[in-house]
């Protein structure tokens, strides 16, 4: 039996990921992207690191929500036999419906899980309106 980290990419440039995220990122035995159109996902590539992302389930779902649980259900199925590493634009834990899906069915399957903490797509926003006063 495997286990499932959920990480986020952040909000784009690859300086936006914590330490913690790239170690667990470059360590991952399997990465799974929820999508690679994120500007952190060149970053990756050009450091040799290999995943696979899951943007080919959007062309082929009906709706948004079919697509997140068949990314959620792929995950957790891969995490039975292999720890998973998969990553999210942004932080995992802001608007990120695959992550709960992903936590539930996990949970249900008695797979180990760890969320890590990463930047959302607000906190620049917040900066930037801190900063114009």
């Amino acid at each position: 039996m495997g286990s499932v980290t959920i990480v986020g990419l952040g909000p784009g440039p690859f300086g936006c990921l914590s330490l913690e995220t790239w170690d667990v990122i470059r360590q991952a035995p399997k990465l799974l992207l929820r999508t690679a159109v994120h500007p952190t996902v060149e970053d990756l590539r050009s450091r040799g690191v290999a995943f696979t992302s899951y943007d080919t389930f959007y062309d082929q779902g009906e709706d948004f929500d079919s697509v997140y649980r068949a990314i959620a259900d792929d995950v957790v199925e891969q995490a039975r036999v292999a720890d998973i590493v998969f990553a999210v634009p942004g932080s995992p834990m802001v608007a990120e419906k695959t992550v709960g899906l992903i936590r539930e069915a996990a949970v249900a399957a008695g797979l180990p899980i760890v969320v890590l903490p990463g930047m959302s797509f607000f906190e620049p926003l917040n900066l930037r309106a801190t900063n114009e006063k």
